[in-house]
């Protein structure tokens, strides 16, 4: 059994185990800020709309980004992008921390989203550090092991925000995420290894150009695209637009709508955590046991009804089933999808293609969660999470009638 497991895991080592440390020190400083990023920056002056705004804004800059980096990524290399802006990020949560009002944070989100040009060349190494028969276990595992150290982090936040107020806390809070990612760069700094075998090195006259031939190759990467994968993208798409609903608002309905106080709000988010890491590595190895489409279904299958639980529960103990079943749905599409894309996606073309799909996905989260703030305050709070569920609905069958697993994996 232990030779089982052993084997099972033999991909974890090198860059993935770089990846994965990182991952743990941003996931651990990351939920402890996100339960209550929307309530601080409602003190901070911005009403339900300007959230909405700011997460738009941060969102479009990220889309601007991902263009020249999926380019650089293929061109130019993973590693020195993904090290350099990794202590952009860090150093970032310095306006947070200074914020006297929305305006001086959303500067922070900015700067913050700016620096994650590397995204598509994390998600090119990421791909390139899994095996074809390993990858639903894989994305797995980089979306599950990071999670244990933050298990308890929303317990904690929770506790800082009821004893130190909202205010000093999230400032406490955003004082040690800056010192975590620090680390997280350090380690990355240290340990990282390349993986495109003819990275050039990145020049500023290079650079010039780059978001220009990257938009040529963004454009050639979807000509290209085969039919199965256009599909999955679609419904990918479907799911971006809904995500910051939950994202930017989940926190204010929680505690606003249905009055949680933050001690019961950060044990649901713990709940959600819990399960990510009790059940991820499983549900990721089904996806490579029992197919790529299947989990893909299952998870739709589960979020839907999951959604409409959300919007009619008024007490603690259903709020927490429902993150509960949010995580197993999370693992099941995130794993699902991101294997399905590195089985149609050849190495050489990863950067690119990843670049398009996550910049298109980065876009339409952006209107989404501009959409959602609108509805939140001039419809209703429950607004956005009832659009969710035809939404969702939508996303299956595209996922149904438009999907097909590819009988070749690229390696």
């Amino acid at each position: 059994m232990l030779d089982k497991i052993k084997r099972e895991l033999t991909f974890v080592r090198g860059n993935f185990l770089v990846l994965v440390l990182s991952y743990s020190l941003f996931s651990f400083s990351s939920a402890l800020a996100w339960p209550f990023e929307s309530p601080f920056i409602e003190s901070l002056g911005a009403p339900p709309f300007v959230i909405g705004l700011v997460g738009f804004t941060g969102s479009l800059m990220l889309f601007i980004v991902r263009i020249p980096g999926s380019y650089i990524a293929d061109k130019h290399g993973r590693r020195q992008i993904i090290v350099t802006m990794t202590y952009g990020v860090a150093l970032s949560n310095v306006f947070f921390i200074l914020a006297p009002n929305w305006v001086f944070y959303l500067v922070g989100v900015i700067l913050s989203n700016l620096c994650l040009v590397y995204q598509p060349a994390l998600e090119a190494i990421e791909a390139d550090s899994l095996t074809p028969e390993a990858r639903g276990l894989g994305y797995a595992a980089f979306r599950v092991l990071p999670q244990l150290p933050s298990i308890f982090s929303p317990l904690i936040a929770g506790a800082l925000v009821g004893i130190c107020s909202l205010n000093f806390g999230m400032r406490l809070i955003y004082g040690i995420s800056l010192a975590v990612g620090l680390i997280a760069a350090l380690t990355r700094h240290a340990f990282l290894k390349e993986t495109l075998k003819e990275a050039k090195p990145i020049t500023l006259r290079e650079l010039k150009f780059a978001f220009k031939d990257s938009l040529h190759e963004i454009f050639e990467s979807w000509r290209l695209m085969p039919k199965s994968l256009a599909f999955l993208t679609a419904s990918t798409l479907v799911i971006a637009f809904t995500d910051p609903f939950f994202h930017r608002f989940g926190s204010l309905y929680a505690l606003n709508v249905v009055g949680l106080s933050s001690v019961e709000w950060g044990t649901v988010n713990t709940v959600n955590l819990a399960t990510l890491f009790a059940l991820g590595l499983f549900l990721g190895k089904a996806v490579d046991v029992f197919g790529r489409k299947k989990a893909l279904i299952f998870a739709h299958l589960i979020f839907t009804p999951a959604t409409v639980i959300f919007v009619l529960s008024r007490g603690f103990a259903i709020f927490a089933l429902v993150y509960a079943l949010f995580a197993v749905a999370s693992v099941l599409f995130g794993s699902a999808t991101a294997a399905l894309q590195a089985d149609m996606i050849p190495r050489e073309k990863r950067g690119r293609v990843f670049g398009s799909i996550g910049t298109l996905y980065v876009l339409v989260g952006a209107a989404g969660s501009i959409i959602g703030g609108a509805l939140y305050e001039n419809v209703g709070a429950s607004a956005p999470f009832i659009l969710c569920i035809p939404l969702d609905i939508a996303a299956l069958l595209i996922v149904l009638f438009g999907v097909e697993e590819s009988g070749k994996r690229e390696t």
